[in-house]
């Protein structure tokens, strides 16, 4: 009896260890939010603070999905927060100045504008074979253009029917819209990459691109359809964010870029490791503003948060790295033991 309770407990250990590690990223957001709920008792832990992240925090959920989905293929898209900034300019002025007859009008040229940007992208990156981080700082700076173009550099607030606000800022049942939006998108997502055969396609080119194409993977379509959909889920990032706070700045959207990298490279380091993944990166947008929230609330600096965004982003690349080194490491061995089974059995 003695002998088996030695021999169990390291399994146990172990298999306890690998839930903590898979599930990181939900144990860090559960313990910010207890270090600040204690730190800020009154202030912190409220229903109407919570309520304010996840509704401010839903359009980075958007924007981070839109750049997670052509990371999975290994290719960057930098021009997601931009094209999110474009999205919401550009709804917001065509409501404004009376182009559109619906507000649902200005969203679907949102949709169809933002699909173009990432068809442009993922063609050049795919077909003529540009380096995806080129490309899309490229993009990047002409959509910045366009904002200033179409904005002439104002704020727009005029015009902006009450039925498109209340989509970002109505909380039936005080669940925010915007973080049912994200939830919902996040979901169709997830059930896409790990119940679809295109999300084993995004995973595999993703993995080798070479040996996805000679399992009959078409692999420049599929990478081009990574880009569009991420361009279109950024797009509607923007969208969402005009809605929460009624009204379109040329610089929205520019504040996305560093939390959702930082949400995609933490992400990859918990619930699937060593992949970037929706519930990871989900999870890590929500911690890193649970983070940036608190140290407001204990009077920090506006400094703090772009130091914060970036300390997290070294830190996930960091811990991303060091994962995939060990996972690499137990195929190493695992080979070499199946290897010396085999030749002792024979």
């Amino acid at each position: 009896m003695t002998t088996q309770i030695t021999t169990a407990t390291p399994h146990g250990v172990r298999a306890v260890g690998q839930q903590l590690s898979k599930y990181g990223i939900v144990i860090a957001l559960i313990a910010v939010v207890v270090l600040f709920s204690s730190l800020r008792p009154d202030t912190y832990p409220t229903l109407g603070n919570f309520g304010s992240v996840l509704q401010a925090n839903s359009s980075i959920v958007l924007v981070s999905l839109g750049l997670m989905l052509p990371l999975i293929t290994g290719h960057f898209d930098l021009s997601v927060a931009t094209m999110a900034g474009f999205g919401g300019v550009l709804a917001t002025g065509l409501m404004a100045n009376g182009s559109v007859s619906h507000w649902s009008v200005a969203v679907l040229i949102v949709v169809l504008a933002s699909a173009f940007v990432g068809l442009v992208n993922g063609v050049l990156v795919a077909l003529f074979k540009l380096q995806s981080l080129v490309v899309t700082l490229g993009t990047q700076t002409i959509l910045f253009g366009a904002i200033l173009l179409y904005s002439k550099g104002q704020v727009i607030y005029d015009g902006i029917p009450a039925e498109f606000k209340a989509l970002g800022q109505s909380r039936p049942g005080g669940v925010p819209l915007p973080f049912i939006y994200a939830t919902v998108v996040a979901l169709v997502i997830w059930f896409v990459l790990y119940f679809r055969p295109i999300g084993r396609r995004l995973y595999a080119i993703g993995g080798n691109e070479d040996a996805a194409r000679l399992t009959g993977i078409r692999v420049e379509r599929t990478v081009i359809g990574s880009f569009v959909f991420g361009a279109i889920l950024a797009g509607l990032g923007g969208v969402v964010q005009v809605a929460q706070v009624g009204s379109a700045a040329p610089t929205n959207g520019s504040e996305f870029l560093m939390p959702a990298i930082a949400a995609c490279f933490l992400g990859e380091t918990s619930i699937r490791r060593g992949f970037y993944n929706v519930w990871g990166t989900f999870v890590a947008v929500f911690l890193v503003a649970a983070g940036t929230t608190g140290l407001f609330m204990l009077g920090a600096d506006a400094w703090v948060q772009p130091v914060f965004n970036g300390v997290v982003l070294v830190g996930a690349v960091l811990a991303a790295k060091l994962g995939s080194g060990k996972a690499n490491r137990e195929k190493f061995l695992n080979y070499w033991r199946g290897l010396l089974r085999r030749r002792n059995a024979s």
